[in-house]
């Protein structure tokens, strides 16, 4: 009996040790997560003081603040006197600089200097260095709080290197001698005109972006507070739009000189940087190639710093609290998000993209039963989310095994119309965007 009872006493003393520690660990966990949330608010905290500065400074410098979106890399020299925009949809270069008028006139060897040198500050860098000299892109914080709102200046090229993967390279420019024959087809546009296309393009880039923020709001998926932050990014926008007409009169009185290359490139030459990484992990993850380069090119037309408010990032603009997630959960088994920092990465966000397609396709909707079908529904979920597909199919109503069982009574020229017809807009576009592009890829790999 005394054996027993020091038994019994034993077993409830390691029990109630158990307890202790799991209750200590699980406090632990709970100041960890409570430390790492205020950390991470402290950062966005930091970058959207960073972010609202430079955007007020650019408003007062050129009467608009135009920023970098999903297909357009766009940059300012320090004192925010040049504007550079790398356009990899158009596949344009855009140069802009303001000068007083106490300046007076330059020859056009003085412009083609001024030209080069602004070409060669803003895109000869890699674009992990490009990340770092750019607010819009300076996502960690800095060090010093005196320094938050400033970034190192940045240092001007002498030539494009040979070994440096730059910018330039991913616009087609591999050398020195090729950037002098891309100048030779500089041409000088009028203020007037420029003027116009500045303000009729920063009208589109902000309706595009209500759009897809707009659609973005309604994945059933999103967490709460982010569907919060995106409807306040839709108020934002939409103001943004309202003041543009207002600002029209400031562009006119700007001394601008602007200046536009169009390099001519091939479709499928800017596609051939990224055709081994492609064709890695479109083996790794059983997934077409034709079909990852489609996606890459209708997501950012194979911008490296490709940035969209929704927020999305990199080459496959990928979500990092949907897709990002998704990924790190289900394939790395990691509990947060991927940072902005390794989605620009442009190898990590292939493996990002290709790795969330192929959760779509086995995971998301491997019940159905047609590979045709299932590619079309993968397409469209890329885009818009497993519940917004499932509401295409299921007339506005939840449930993704109703719309897969509706799904594997049609034909895929069914499926591919219903998405077409009761889908956003945008999405309808996006997959014959996409589909269009796999039939153009499969064509030339």
């Amino acid at each position: 009996m005394a054996l027993k009872r020091i038994l019994s006493l034993a077993l409830v003393i390691c029990a109630t040790s158990a307890s202790s520690t799991a209750y200590a660990v699980q406090n632990d966990f709970a100041d960890f997560k409570k430390k790492y949330q205020s950390k991470h608010k402290e950062y966005t905290d930091d970058y959207t003081q960073r972010y609202e500065v430079y955007k007020k400074e650019l408003i007062e410098k050129w009467g608009v603040a135009e920023l970098s979106s999903d297909t357009e890399y766009v940059t300012y020299s320090d004192d925010k006197s040049v504007k550079v925009i790398a356009n990899f949809e158009n596949d344009t270069i855009e140069v802009n600089i303001q000068r007083d008028d106490q300046q007076g006139q330059i020859t056009p060897e003085e412009e083609e200097v001024m030209v080069r040198d602004a070409i060669m500050e803003a895109l000869n860098v890699a674009p992990k260095a490009a990340a770092k000299q750019n607010v819009e892109f300076a996502f960690t914080p800095a060090k010093n709080p005196q320094t938050a709102l400033t970034l190192k200046p940045k240092k001007l090229a002498k030539k494009v290197s040979s070994k440096q993967d730059t910018l330039l390279k991913h616009l087609g420019i591999n050398d020195g001698k090729e950037l002098k024959s891309a100048l030779t087809m500089v041409e000088e546009v009028p203020a007037e005109k420029q003027q116009a296309i500045v303000v009729a393009r920063t009208e589109k880039r902000l309706s595009q972006q209500i759009t897809q923020v707009e659609q973005f709001v309604e994945r059933e998926e999103l967490p709460l507070k982010q569907k919060k932050r995106a409807q306040r990014k839709v108020a934002e926008l939409n103001s943004q739009l309202n003041e543009l007409n207002q600002r029209q009169d400031i562009l006119t009185k700007k001394n601008i000189k602007s200046y536009k290359i169009q390099l001519k490139r091939d479709r499928f030459n800017k596609a051939e940087k990224y055709l081994s990484q492609v064709a890695m992990q479109a083996n790794q993850w059983k997934v077409d190639q034709e079909v990852l380069l489609a996606i890459m090119e209708t997501e950012s037309h194979f911008n490296p710093m490709a940035k969209s408010h929704i927020p999305a990032y990199g080459l496959m603009q990928i979500v990092p609290s949907t897709a990002g997630a998704d990924v790190n959960k289900k394939i790395f088994s990691i509990n947060k998000n991927p940072t902005p920092e390794l989605l620009f990465n442009g190898t990590k966000n292939i493996e990002y993209g290709s790795a969330y397609f192929n959760i779509l396709l086995t995971r998301y909707l491997k019940e159905v039963e047609n590979p045709t079908s299932r590619m079309y529904c993968a397409i469209a979920a890329y885009n818009t989310g497993i519940g917004n597909l499932a509401r295409a199919f299921n007339n506005g109503e939840r449930g993704r095994m109703k719309a897969i069982n509706k799904i594997n009574k049609m034909t895929p020229e069914q499926v591919f119309e219903v998405i077409k017809t009761k889908t956003h807009t945008e999405t309808q576009r996006y997959l014959i965007k996409v589909v269009n592009s796999t039939n153009y890829f499969a064509e030339h790999i």
